[in-house]
């Protein structure tokens, strides 16, 4: 039989699952719940985007893609951050991932381990401290506002 490793045996059971659950209980039971526990809309897709889905994968585009994402998807977010934020930069410096924890787990992966301290701004999604704990490192979680006031 093959064991998981120290690392996933650490990782706690999800809060947010959790609160997810009990929201569903209290609906089923008729409370009315606003749950914002999971990051999931409660509407569809919107059919544009569906039929957008539908026309690439007729097209062929049903394949793997760069691990950094497609050129095109690259150069756009790259406008759109000109556009809405005046940040001018360059496809090469964008990377797309499949959402923000898969992205703070590479950075954290890459950049801290073993007593290491990485500093968690508060609210905060409650599944950073499992990231920060996973590379070996030790969540803080700051209450302070950041970046602090200007004096």
């Amino acid at each position: 039989m093959i064991g998981i490793s120290k690392m996933a045996s650490a990782v706690q059971p999800s809060a947010t699952l959790a609160a997810g659950a009990r929201a569903r209980q209290l609906k089923a039971k008729g409370v009315n719940v606003f749950d914002f526990s999971l990051g999931e809309p409660d509407f569809l897709t919107p059919e544009h985007i569906r039929a957008a889905a539908v026309a690439a994968m007729n097209k062929g585009q049903t394949h793997y893609t760069p691990a950094n994402g497609t050129p095109e998807l690259r150069a756009a977010v790259a406008r759109f951050y000109e556009k809405d934020h005046g940040l001018r930069l360059s496809a090469e410096q964008v990377l797309i991932s499949n959402g923000a924890k898969h992205s703070i787990h590479n950075a954290l992966a890459a950049t801290v381990g073993a007593g290491d301290e990485v500093i968690i701004p508060t609210p905060y999604w409650v599944s950073y401290s499992d990231l920060v704990q996973m590379t070996g490192a030790r969540p803080v979680l700051s209450r302070r506002r950041w970046p602090p006031p200007s004096r």
